[in-house]
């Protein structure tokens, strides 16, 4: 047989741009809010249209406070004391930076509920707030979170785009649900202690490309809090994966930090070519997932957020089922 040379089509270029922050104490919040925007900065720099942190961002911030508390007191400081600085830090710096920024995780009370929050600032809109579903021991035993019950997806300029923090991309059936409501970039910002931890978030973002003909981009975080418990070490190697067929990298990833060193990490994706290989891939994973009759239900809410955003709540969609 005769091969054909590829259909020209039309490109959709976004660079995606992952930050392996490098925890360490800082004495006020301007410290941190510095540290941030130094990063933002390059991001700015690189021509990034998404900028990502990695999860529990905010807890840098326990270096601010007394010594003493217990690790769900220390939780709960964060969301009282720093919810108003932190979101409006990251409101500011999307607006002057003009990028989309997800603002790793940070403890939020969500009616009257502490999460474990990932927060996404949209140039001109206000913040999308996604709450982590699922919960680590540490973080359900230990700082006493509680799981959130909403998926979020964003409609932006180049597609739609949703978060899946740390623990949660774990799940295959989340990421389904997200690719079943358009999603074809999920960004998981994380946060892990050693390499084990890191290897089940990373093989799982990469399966979750696969499976679901997406996009993937992880960050984590690197660096210690001294004598902070559950926070005085952290490993990451952040990376941007791909699905595994011709038009992408052989081993399905796009690029990857170097491990457990502060950096960032910048890539190219171009969400055009997933609809190329989602019609005349090797394998349809996308279009066959959707037609193998193995479907996923969602008792939580799902909520599209379609452009413009601006004075306009969040459209509810239907779970899957």
């Amino acid at each position: 047989m005769r091969f054909k040379a590829p259909t020209p089509f039309l490109s959709r270029p976004v660079r995606v741009c992952g930050i392996q922050y490098g925890l360490r104490p800082v004495k006020d919040f301007t410290a941190f809010a510095e540290q941030v925007e130094n990063y933002v900065d390059v991001g700015d720099d690189y021509d990034a249209d998404v900028i990502v942190f990695p999860e529990l961002l905010a807890v840098q911030l326990l270096s601010c406070l007394a010594r003493g508390f217990a690790p769900a007191d220390a939780m709960r400081r964060l969301a009282e004391q720093f919810n108003d600085e932190f979101e409006g830090l990251f409101l500011g710096l999307s607006r002057k930076y003009d990028r989309i920024i997800v603002a790793g995780t940070h403890p939020r009370f969500v009616d009257g509920k502490l999460q474990n929050v990932a927060s996404i600032f949209v140039p001109g809109h206000g913040p999308v707030h996604q709450p982590k579903l699922h919960l680590t021991p540490t973080e359900r035993h230990v700082w006493h979170f509680e799981p959130g019950q909403e998926i979020h997806i964003l409609e932006t300029d180049f597609g739609r785009m949703g978060v899946s923090i740390c623990y949660d991309v774990q799940f295959p059936e989340v990421a389904r649900i997200q690719a079943e409501q358009g999603v074809q970039l999920l960004v998981v910002p994380y946060l892990t202690d050693d390499r084990r931890g890191y290897t089940r978030v990373t093989t799982c973002a990469r399966a979750r490309a696969v499976e679901n003909q997406i996009y993937v981009i992880t960050a984590g975080m690197v660096g210690s809090l001294p004598l902070i418990t559950d926070l005085t070490a952290q490993y990451a190697q952040s990376g941007v994966y791909t699905p595994s067929d011709f038009p992408f990298p052989m081993d399905g990833i796009a690029t990857e930090a170097a491990p457990n060193s502060e950096m960032v990490l910048v890539g190219d994706i171009d969400l055009a070519i997933l609809d190329q290989t989602r019609a005349r891939g090797s394998v349809l994973n996308h279009q066959d997932a959707a037609e193998d009759g193995l479907h996923v239900s969602f008792d939580g809410r799902i909520c599209v957020h379609h452009l413009p955003w601006l004075n306009r709540e969040p459209v509810p969609s239907p779970s899957v089922s």
